[in-house]
């Protein structure tokens, strides 16, 4: 029965004297457990339509549905550290201090995007009409980033001309 005091005591004193110098080396090397899913929704032109994930563990989904050279479902990887940076990148830039919906009509027929952050069990969705003015400018830039980082360009390709409303080219 001594014994095992003195034991618990020794663990308690290595995990009181070394807290940090621990979860840096379980934090190292480790997958994080987040998924990034940005959805881009229907204009009123030739708007890309798709949704792409990217998981801590390097693994990007990808389902493109509407004005997309790659329709149906994708799967790619990168290196999970990009997901991990651009996830911390989002969060520094206060994705979790924005509202969930964006969706006052400034103008009609615009794009939507819904961007959703998951860590572990806590989830932030945020909807963006785009044509809310109200909506910040870095939600917009936050967006973008997830393409950026999933190179979804590659699977939206050039996409077809739109002639708009009046005939012209957009």
């Amino acid at each position: 029965m001594n014994r095992r005091i003195v034991v618990f005591f020794c663990v308690l004193f290595v995990c009181v004297l070394f807290p940090s110098g621990l979860s840096d080396l379980s934090s190292e090397g480790v997958v994080r457990d987040i998924e990034i899913t940005l959805e881009r929704g229907m204009c009123f032109g030739t708007c890309p339509v798709y949704s792409v994930s990217l998981f801590g563990n390097g693994t990007i989904t990808w389902m493109g549905e509407m004005y997309v050279e790659a329709a149906g479902n994708r799967t790619d990887s990168l290196d999970p550290a990009l997901v991990s940076d651009l996830y911390d990148r989002l969060i520094e830039g206060g994705f979790l201090d924005l509202n969930d919906s964006y969706a006052y009509l400034n103008i009609t027929d615009m794009p939507t995007a819904t961007l959703t952050v998951r860590n572990g069990t806590d989830v932030k969705r945020v909807y963006h009409y785009h044509g809310d003015f109200t909506s910040p400018e870095n939600l917009t830039d936050m967006e973008d980033a997830v393409d950026l980082v999933a190179n979804t360009s590659r699977w939206i390709g050039a996409g077809p001309l739109d002639e708009g409303t009046w005939g012209e080219p957009i």
